[in-house]
């Protein structure tokens, strides 16, 4: 095994609502920094977060931050394609029940970041819409 292998640290999550324009997702335990969402078992959430005209959430990390914001939610997606068809509308709430909000507007895939200070950072639930 290689030195520079790391494992994949994973926020575990549920979600009844995968495959729909609105859903949640929860967690007991939270999404820590560092470490991966997965929702039922997948870190590939293009299946479960999706938005409407092709609009999908692959990947969302947390992280620790340098800087003025300690903590920064990362994430891998692509907004609905087309003009007028929105966009996809996350809400991440903290252990504080803080919630933090980021709107996936353009059709590439690409990243998108909310950055936020909390003391208790862990991410336990999250929120999609269109």
């Amino acid at each position: 095994m290689s030195s520079t292998a790391t494992a994949t640290i994973v926020g575990n999550f549920t979600s009844s609502n995968c495959g729909e324009v609105n859903g949640t997702a929860t967690s007991d335990t939270g999404l820590q920094p560092g470490a991966d969402v997965a929702i039922n078992g997948n870190t590939d959430l293009s299946s479960c977060i999706v938005g409407n005209s092709g609009g999908k959430v692959y990947g969302i990390r947390l992280v620790s931050n340098a800087g003025f914001y300690k903590y920064r939610v990362d994430v891998d997606a692509q907004g609905p394609s087309g003009i007028g068809s929105g966009s996809i509308n996350l809400l991440f709430t903290d252990q504080t029940n803080d919630t933090y909000s980021l709107a996936i507007t353009s059709s590439r895939r690409e990243e998108h970041t909310v950055s936020y200070n909390s003391d208790k950072p862990s991410i336990v639930k999250i929120a999609w819409s269109d």
